[in-house]
């Protein structure tokens, strides 16, 4: 059926792109040879679905039996509830159609027609579209900022996003002990909408005493500044409130009440309370540097095997010397005193 994960014959799912730095996707279920060792940001396996079928779920009992030909034992029924309910609810599968690269073109494409055609008639009441010139310049006019709307969309996409990354963050908090990161990428293959969820290889212990370590220092000597970004990190929960009934004074004759309310009411619609809630609360160092890995592991995961990580002139714990590990990207663009806020919404 169009709506079950793509396997080829070998039980993999589907074939995995090679980054272009220097991680290569191995095929899912071959374990590594004798005496070699996973790298930090190896491919593990990738799971596929397509995002335009009903209802659907990740194939995760065949990640398992992948991580567990890499020697990685991860149960998961840990993090299947976590993983379906962040990405397959109805209105996250929604986000990913209408964000996906496609949508992005058609609506660049609509954008342009839309400028051209507005930028040629108002320039004709200048007297400039009739001769060829002013064609020339309202066409270079319409492909100046169409250009420049898609420079912002591709800026958006390279920004931690909070209805997909940082959703994550539960499933990647159970993961990190396993040594495991997940990471959610879309892609498009004919007419179908395709969610990708990768697991990717990264022991974390290091960078989990590099982040403890740097912010302990930070609640030493710039503890203003940590509470500053750390108060960034925080999504908008809705919660419903049930009206409370009125209180009724004195003894209750049971006998007196009717037993059905002579009047039917409508249902009370239930009251939505807004509340902000920290991704990052105030907490032990150590703790803290664990939230921040769970809660940008799948953001970091995604710039990872897309290759979008911004260059580094060193790293900390990867074997590529260009590639950022995860405490270096957090530490720059998010605890760093000269960052900016890269969230997308």
């Amino acid at each position: 059926m169009a709506c079950e994960p793509q396997m080829d014959p070998g039980g993999a799912t589907g074939p995995l792109p090679t980054s272009s730095h220097g991680w290569s996707a191995l095929p899912p279920g071959n374990p590594p040879g004798w005496g070699q060792e996973l790298r930090n940001g190896q491919v593990l396996t990738v799971l596929r679905i397509d995002n335009t079928c009903a209802p659907i779920s990740f194939d995760l009992g065949t990640a398992e039996e992948q991580l567990q030909a890499w020697g990685i034992q991860v149960p998961a029924d840990q993090y299947r509830s976590l993983a379906e309910s962040a990405l397959l609810e109805p209105q996250v599968r929604r986000y990913i159609i209408y964000n996906s690269r496609p949508v992005r073109l058609a609506f660049a494409v609509v954008f342009y027609v839309v400028v051209w055609a507005n930028i040629y008639s108002t320039s004709q009441m200048f007297a400039l579209g009739s001769h060829w010139a002013g064609v020339l310049l309202v066409t270079l006019a319409a492909v100046s900022l169409t250009l420049t709307l898609m420079l912002v969309f591709e800026r958006h996409q390279r920004k931690a996003n909070s209805n997909t990354d940082l959703r994550l963050a539960a499933a990647n908090g159970t993961l990190l002990r396993h040594r495991v990161l997940l990471g959610v990428t879309d892609t498009v293959e004919g007419c179908q909408s395709v969610i990708q969820l990768w697991f990717v290889y990264f022991d974390l212990e290091d960078c989990a005493q590099f982040l403890s370590d740097h912010v302990r220092e930070m609640k030493t000597s710039q503890e203003s500044l940590l509470r500053s970004r750390l108060s960034q990190l925080c999504v908008v929960m809705e919660t419903g409130v049930s009206p409370e009934a009125p209180a009724v004074e004195g003894p209750v004759d049971l006998e007196a009440a009717p037993l059905l309310p002579s009047t039917a009411r409508p249902p009370e619609r239930a009251l939505m309370q807004t509340e902000l809630h920290q991704l990052v609360p105030e907490a032990e160092p150590e703790e803290m540097a664990q939230q921040l890995l769970a809660v940008f592991g799948g953001y970091y995961t995604r710039l990872l095997v897309t290759s979008q990580l911004p260059q580094a002139m060193g790293t900390r714990h990867l074997d590529s010397p260009k590639v950022p590990c995860p405490c270096q990207l957090i530490e720059a663009h998010l605890l760093g005193a000269g960052c900016c806020p890269f969230l997308a919404r």
